[in-house]
């Protein structure tokens, strides 16, 4: 009879601290006596599955990882699998001074496996794949139009700073039109260094401006789409809010019932910190 060489760890649980980095991730293992591996593996999660899975046979896992660049893939893939993974919020894992003077990928991994096994353990909210894209989406319009506000001010600057004028009848709080562009192309610089800074920054505003608009056509198409509309619809009911600002609010909040009270969601919403 062959006697197979693998532990059976029916009925125990085993903790899973992970310190995630771009190309690299510190693993912290635990059960609930011992501390039984620290090591580094390449940043897959597909890897650490299958090192739990064969070392650690039959057993419960419970993993955690903070909350950051990675977002929720590898939450959603340990989550497929049928293993509890928490993704956590930074500042809900406790840290002594003595960690923050000696900080090593090590030790953030063991304090988040020690975090893990707390009853203070909460993950934050793991949005579905499809809603975290449709933010995706909606966050980068806001980019755009930082960014658009950015190139407005550039031209401005370099206009005041340069002593050039407006065209005539024109004023710094109206909308850019078509026509006021090509104005602020045709003005006389007085040096051909000036004036290819000046066009420099108007062609940056226009490629911008046509980004906005993109962005804007595909968050009013995707506000459209039968699972969205009828919650868009109820938003637009509300005085003075339009189709962009209720894409804005229904996928940054998503699903409402997940604030347990209104000050939970003015905190989220950066009212009331």
């Amino acid at each position: 009879m062959k006697q197979s060489s693998c532990l059976d760890f029916s009925g125990t649980i085993i903790f899973c601290g992970v310190d995630v980095h771009k190309t690299n991730w510190r693993v912290n293992i635990q059960d609930q006596e011992f501390e039984l591996e620290d090591f580094s593996q390449d940043a897959d999660v597909v890897l650490l599955h299958k090192h739990l899975v064969r070392k650690y046979r039959g057993a419960d896992f419970k993993v955690c990882y903070e909350a950051g660049f990675s977002g929720f893939s590898a939450q959603r893939y340990l989550a497929s699998k049928g293993i509890e993974c928490l993704v956590v919020n930074p500042a809900d894992v406790s840290t002594t001074d003595k960690d923050k003077r000696r900080k090593t990928d090590k030790i953030d991994a063991r304090r988040l496996c020690d975090h893990l096994q707390s009853r203070k353990a909460k993950g934050v909210y793991v949005p579905l794949a499809a809603w975290e894209h449709s933010r995706s989406l909606v966050r980068s319009r806001c980019r755009i139009v930082s960014d658009q506000t950015r190139c407005k001010n550039r031209i401005w600057q370099l206009l005041h700073f340069s002593g050039l004028k407006l065209p005539k009848g024109y004023n710094c709080t109206q909308y850019w039109s078509k026509r006021f562009l090509n104005e602020l192309e045709a003005l006389d610089c007085g040096s051909r260094a000036l004036k290819t800074s000046l066009d420099l920054y108007i062609a940056n505003y226009r490629q911008t401006r046509t980004l906005l608009l993109t962005a804007t056509r595909a968050i009013r198409q995707m506000c459209a789409h039968q699972e969205y509309a009828r919650q868009v619809a109820l938003l637009k009911s509300i005085p003075g809010v339009g189709q962009i600002n209720a894409a804005v609010m229904l996928f940054e909040l998503q699903q409402i019932n997940r604030f347990k009270h209104i000050d939970h969601l003015n905190s989220y919403a950066r009212v009331n910190p």
